[in-house]
């Protein structure tokens, strides 16, 4: 029995079935995360890894090319700065006022 899916069957249900939000949507994390990334764009490459990598969608590409971190949509796991090939993504304690 073949586990292959004809294609032909497939019903693309667009942004309703993907599992993500979309970046922005997402509830305000920043109020409970501990720690938020950040970026030394000096160091960066621009590979796009944590972009990539990033649960919550929490990275979008500016003007530049550079990414930049969403801080109302990361929730602070910090997958980016263990991803991250030149170690230009630090931690930083989120600041409570």
């Amino acid at each position: 029995m073949s586990k292959i899916i004809d294609e032909s069957k497939i019903e693309n249900l667009g942004t309703k079935g993907n599992p993500h939000c979309s970046a922005g949507k997402a509830p305000e994390r920043a109020s409970w995360r501990t720690f938020k990334p950040v970026i030394d764009y000096k160091k960066c490459i621009k590979c796009y890894l944590c972009w990539l990598h990033c649960p919550d969608v929490a990275y979008n590409i500016n003007e530049e090319g550079f990414p930049v971190c969403d801080g109302t949509t990361c929730k602070g796991c910090l997958i980016c700065k263990e991803i991250c090939p030149v170690k230009c993504i630090s931690s930083e304690r989120e600041k409570r006022e």
